[in-house]
């Protein structure tokens, strides 16, 4: 049997699942009769009939279900084939590639729908912080003036633990975060009754803004803005203690 006779892996599988008419499954019924190496590939690609859905069972419980769905629901209606076991397999290779990009997918769908991508994007992971998240990071002052020092260089935009320091919340880390190329510096701060809170600094492209409120993954956010900077506060605290917060950070980061 010549190279070019040779079927295919995904032949063979179509072959194993009894999708191939009557004159393909009987020629590959001869050359399995007759070639011991395809008969040998035969007989791995039935030892591969595994319990995939049982392996993909915790990866589908962390999945986004909420977002998939409304994404699913805003599609127009499809025929939908039965799912062979063919396809599964290479519905579940493209999904293993596309997970590398699958946080560049939600933050760019969520940036469409929201109009607002870099606070929605924040609100996206502060959602999931807790407490223990920032509990093990350095209280070292030094560590602190550094990390400030780098955002601030990187932001254009002179930091200092004073110029930063929120009444009530302790002061934990600051670093950079990138969404989709624009530089994000984020500061988080532990606050002992509310949890985590963050004060998140980038670019601003609109100019100045006044002070205002929104929710996103149940959480409350004051933003603003000043000529050169926009400002958001996330956390749990309520509007009123971020609004005071926001207050104090905006006139020792104008006089920075």
């Amino acid at each position: 049997m010549t190279d070019t006779n040779v079927p295919s892996d995904e032949l063979l599988v179509a072959y194993l699942d009894g999708e191939l008419d009557d004159a393909q499954r009987r020629l590959i019924a001869d050359q399995v009769c007759n070639d011991p190496v395809l008969a040998s590939r035969i007989e791995a690609l039935q030892c591969a009939d595994l319990p995939f859905k049982a392996a993909f069972d915790s990866l589908l419980a962390q999945a986004p279900a909420e977002r998939l769905h409304a994404m699913l629901n805003a599609l127009p209606p499809t025929q939908v084939a039965p799912l062979s076991r063919r396809r599964f397999l290479a519905m579940a290779a493209g999904f293993a590639v596309a997970g590398v990009a699958a946080d560049r997918l939600f933050m760019s769908w969520t940036h469409a729908e929201s109009g607002q991508g870099w606070r929605a994007s924040v609100a996206e992971y502060m959602a999931l912080y807790t407490p223990q998240t920032l509990e093990h990071l350095s209280a070292d002052p030094a560590s602190h003036i550094a990390q400030l020092n780098s955002v601030g260089a990187q932001l254009g935009l002179a930091l200092s633990p004073a110029s930063v320091n929120l009444p009530g919340a302790e002061f934990r880390r600051a670093q950079i975060l990138d969404y989709d190329g624009v530089l994000i510096g984020q500061l988080t701060y532990l606050d002992p009754r509310h949890g985590p809170l963050a004060l998140c600094i980038t670019a601003g492209k609109k100019g100045a803004q006044p002070i205002a409120t929104e929710q996103r993954r149940g959480l409350n956010v004051v933003y603003w803005a000043n000529p050169s900077h926009a400002f958001m506060l996330i956390g749990r605290n309520p509007f009123e203690a971020l609004q005071s917060m926001a207050s104090s950070a905006q006139s020792t980061l104008m006089s920075s």
